[in-house]
């Protein structure tokens, strides 16, 4: 798509907020300064100082072209890009006004964001204006600045606030980023860098064993980040390098439990079984109305998915993967989701043979709803009881993301895809009222998933519908490499949980859950 030799700096060919933005960050004009000074041409240099000037001449600060040329963070990218034309383009005056008015306006605090990885980007922005310009006290500001945000952005176990797995990485990256330039300018490093060392390990266990980060939050689908000398590497490089994690539970305060099968030790590392389970705060920055939602992979498929990014464009389509229908929940006809709710992971446990979990949420006003999730290490198949009270009688819908390829084939009581390798079997063990297939609706949106910026497929998700004020779910998931199948048996409901006997593959386990506890235990 051909923009024209010279920028209005009003384009918008794509009709996407994204685009704009990166176009006026001018991270585009780096490659051409770094490929002229490689190749010498000459040419390459003049279009990069053409682009800078240009812009910075009609890009005033008030009465700019676009209102994304000041945006904040397309300042705190440009800032960087302007420091390294400093070092191909010296002794341009146009260049030296443009970093000192990015330096005032980056240093001052009504123009600061304070929170996120925006505001880190316009730190270490400052930093590269400040080591241009010679001004120590814009790099105090900075380095004070960053140190700062780590204690809010960055918790003790190295969990981003920003509720993506995408975004971890980012955040990791741009935080040592920061840290290289501190060293490079001799500035101390703040002490609360030190959280930093714990990020890789979150990445490691956020890593399906496919290679690819789990699509949690605003994240596409994406290959994990090799991160040497960490388990990041281990889990980006399915085992061929680096560190292998200890432990294969992992249960973060941020709002995150993720559990596997093995680390590739038994099997093929791609054929290990993942789990995740979302709780924790509200959504904010990058996450998605997901509390309760799980997502679940298997011999190489993704089975139960969670809908990606899609794009950053205010439009029904982001509205859906941020909301609380594109997620494995249980979800309440008539009603809205409060977007200030949070859910409360009640209690945990990690044995030999299980993992279970309670997670309680009432983001729906006048219901409550509890979720729990019980993990077979052994056979390593799920069980999701969900319960829903309200304090009128409601539709709940129980919800199951598949991916583009799983062509289910769906009855009352469960349904199984048909992968042509790795499948899940989804069956409800009480009594339901319907079931069926959403796919490719768009009034209102449901059954999309997104893969990359600004694409969207067409996916099934299952809905299994049950009425009432008090409603129950007893669900059995069940990964296999080719068809699942299992047998139920025994089973027993109390008002605090439940007893079962699941057999898969010639082998059992008696599944006892109640409000004391869960045990999982092998019976051959």
């Amino acid at each position: 798509m051909a923009l024209g030799l010279d920028p209005t700096w009003r384009e918008d060919p794509l009709a996407d907020r994204n685009w704009e933005f990166m176009h006026h960050s001018l991270q585009v004009v780096s490659s051409l300064l770094e490929a002229g000074a490689d190749t010498g041409r000459s040419d390459y240099l003049a279009r990069a100082e053409f682009l800078l000037s240009d812009w910075v001449e009609e890009n005033p600060r008030l009465g700019s072209a676009s209102i994304w040329a000041w945006d904040g963070h397309a300042t705190a990218l440009r800032a960087g890009v302007l420091a390294c034309a400093s070092t191909y383009l010296p002794d341009r005056p146009w260049l030296q006004s443009a970093l000192l008015l990015h330096g005032r306006t980056l240093a001052d605090p009504a123009f600061y964001e304070i929170h996120g990885n925006h505001a880190l980007n316009q730190s270490i922005g400052l930093l590269e204006v400040a080591n241009v310009v010679g001004r120590a006290d814009w790099a105090k500001l900075a380095s004070d600045r960053i140190g700062v945000l780590i204690l809010e952005s960055v918790d003790s176990q190295g969990v981003t606030n920003e509720q993506s797995i995408a975004y971890q990485q980012y955040n990791l990256g741009r935080y040592r980023l920061a840290e290289a330039r501190l060293n490079a300018m001799g500035l101390p490093i703040p002490a609360s860098f030190a959280r930093l060392d714990q990020m890789p390990k979150f990445l490691a266990h956020a890593t399906r064993p496919d290679g690819k980060y789990e699509t949690i939050g605003d994240t596409d689908t994406m290959a994990a980040v090799s991160i040497p000398g960490t388990w990041a590497e281990f889990a980006a490089t399915k085992g061929a390098s680096g560190p292998k994690p200890q432990g294969t539970v992992a249960i973060y305060r941020a709002g995150y439990l993720f559990a596997r099968s093995g680390w590739g030790e038994t099997r093929a590392f791609s054929d290990e079984v993942f789990l995740s389970l979302r709780f924790g705060p509200a959504p904010i920055i990058h996450g998605h109305a997901d509390g309760t939602a799980i997502t679940f992979f298997g011999y190489g498929s993704r089975l139960l998915v969670d809908p990606g990014k899609y794009s950053y464009n205010y439009d029904a389509y982001r509205t859906f993967v941020k909301g609380r229908t594109a997620h494995n929940v249980v979800t309440v006809d008539g009603l809205t989701w409060n977007s200030k709710a949070s859910t409360t992971l009640v209690k945990h446990r990690a044995s030999a043979t299980m993992v279970d979990a309670i997670t309680t949420t009432s983001g729906y006003k006048g219901v409550r709803q509890q979720r729990r999730v019980t993990y077979s290490r052994g056979l390593n198949y799920v069980l999701v009881e969900d319960r829903a009270s309200s304090t009128i009688a409601r539709r709940f819908r129980q919800l199951w993301h598949l991916s583009e390829t799983a062509n289910p084939l769906v009855s009352r009581t469960s349904f199984r895809t048909r992968n042509t390798r790795g499948n899940v079997l989804v069956r409800q063990l009480l009594p339901v009222t319907s079931s069926g297939i959403v796919k490719g609706r768009t009034k209102p949106v449901q059954g999309w998933i997104s893969h990359r910026h600004g694409s969207r497929i067409a996916a099934p998700v299952v809905e299994v519908v049950k009425s009432g004020t008090s409603v129950r779910y007893i669900t059995l998931i069940v990964p296999a490499a080719g068809q699942p199948r299992a047998t139920i048996s025994g089973l027993k409901t109390t008002t605090s949980g439940y007893t079962v006997v699941v057999t898969i593959g010639g082998k059992s386990e008696r599944v006892t859950v109640s409000a004391t506890g869960a045990w999982v235990v092998p019976l051959n």
